[in-house]
């Protein structure tokens, strides 16, 4: 991590300015010991960080043996994050990477499509009420959410074909607050769509999703919440759940935290219990799987974890997230295993080089091309 970027993180956290995924990563300095790569001494970054702690929020306690397995799998050490592979590795010396022209991270930032095709680039609108969606108010919250809230007096009115689409493109993330509660985190190349007062006529809160969200449903008994991708229908009370949905995976996945789903396919239909995990491959076909949701979920706390996961789908996140395109040497094996963690807030310069330091593949950086090889 860039020590100017780190230490103004410092700042702008003392000052009560950072965006969510900025706290989140100094509270995690804090909790976790995780400290970024300085040019001052461990000592002292030690002392900077212990004068912040009396400010840490109460919950960061309750909530930290539930995020042990994100620390103990990234094994971030004072100059940063290692990660490991579990095929065995060669022996040779390869040559390093040519990755001096670095590429930055992703950042807070969306696209709103409003019901008459309007669109409003979120990072360039100034915080407050950016729309007026008949009866449902729009705001941009400092926070980097975008919140809708029902009118005092129009809840009753709101029109159930006013739908909006909030959309990130490649290396951006946002927060989003449906009028009814319920709050999603959609990661990088997503979109969700829903109706801005969001029950449709027969009592049912409907969105529909592209990409990755995680979702945290507000329960109401009374109006089932349903998530629909383009090979399922995941219908939920009220419950903590991610779905990753993209076109260009191999599969969907949905991972249950708290609460109970029912998936729903052409093939399948089936209750989730917390901690599984349902893959749907293209053919239809679903297998059910307990996982650590934790890991699942790291990607809304800014961090990439993974967990014997091809080389392939490593780099289609790193694509997504740093906006880059991919390209692989004949002789590379995508299909190799890998496991381990980094923080999504280092330039892609730290991801490649602890990929690269199991000695199997190396990387180059051309323009905004990564081509990988062995």
């Amino acid at each position: 991590m860039d020590q100017q970027y780190a230490k103004e993180l410092l700042k702008k956290y003392r000052s009560g300015t950072c965006q969510p995924h900025e706290q989140e990563l100094v509270e995690n300095w804090i909790t976790f010991g995780e400290f970024p790569e300085f040019e001052i001494t461990e000592e002292e970054l030690k002392e900077e960080l212990g004068s912040l702690s009396n400010a840490l929020p109460l919950h960061k306690e309750t909530h930290l043996w539930k995020r042990i397995s994100i620390a103990a799998a990234l094994a971030i050490a004072v100059i940063g994050a290692t990660l490991w592979h579990y095929t065995q590795t060669s022996n040779k010396n390869v040559p390093k990477a040519s990755i001096a022209k670095n590429i930055i991270p992703g950042k807070v930032g969306a696209t709103l499509t409003l019901a008459n095709g309007k669109k409003i680039k979120l990072s360039d609108a100034v915080n407050g009420e950016i729309a007026n969606e008949v009866g449902v108010s729009v705001t941009k919250m400092q926070n980097g959410q975008l919140m809708y809230q029902f009118k005092s007096s129009s809840k009753k009115g709101a029109t159930k074909n006013a739908v909006n689409t909030l959309s990130t493109g490649r290396g951006e993330t946002y927060i989003l607050v449906l009028p009814d509660h319920s709050k999603v985190w959609l990661n990088a190349a997503s979109s969700i769509t829903y109706s801005t007062n969001l029950v449709d006529s027969k009592g049912v809160r409907q969105v529909q999703l592209q990409g990755e969200a995680y979702f945290e449903v507000f329960k109401d008994k009374r109006h089932p919440f349903i998530v629909n991708t383009d090979n399922q229908r995941v219908e939920v009370l009220g419950t903590h759940f991610n779905i990753n949905s993209y076109a260009d995976e191999a599969v969907t996945a949905t991972t249950l935290l708290e609460g109970s789903v029912k998936i729903s396919t052409a093939k399948f239909s089936r209750l989730l219990k917390p901690n599984q995990q349902a893959l749907q491959r293209k053919d239809g076909n679903v297998e059910i799987r307990e996982v650590n949701t934790d890991d699942v979920v790291a990607w809304k706390d800014g961090y990439f974890i993974f967990e014997d996961e091809t080389l392939e789908n490593i780099m289609l996140r790193v694509s997504r997230w740093y906006d880059v395109e991919v390209d692989y040497a004949k002789d590379v094996d995508k299909h190799k295993l890998y496991g381990g963690g980094v923080s999504r807030y280092d330039d892609v310069s730290t991801v490649l080089e602890i990929l690269e330091s199991t000695k199997n593949i190396h990387f180059k950086i051309e323009g905004r091309k990564i081509m990988v090889l062995k």
